[in-house]
């Protein structure tokens, strides 16, 4: 198996599985759509994240990043 395609484990618990659940949504949205989002898709996806915490969600992202 080469490092491309090296599968991983990582350990979460269902808060964490939404935000990132979330914040993948509001990725693919922002780079589909754009300036097309609507301004109350965008509300939800910032009342979302302001759910998730935004320290929360920093701090997922970094354990994520430096589990690879």
């Amino acid at each position: 198996m080469t490092e491309e395609n090296k599968r991983y484990h990582l350990i979460i618990n269902v808060d964490e599985k939404y935000a990132i659940v979330n914040a993948l949504s509001f990725y693919h949205a922002h780079h589909m759509l754009g300036a097309l989002m609507d301004n109350d898709e965008r509300e939800q996806y910032l009342l979302a994240f302001q759910e998730d915490g935004p320290d929360k969600v920093d701090a997922l992202a970094t354990r994520v990043a430096n589990t690879f």
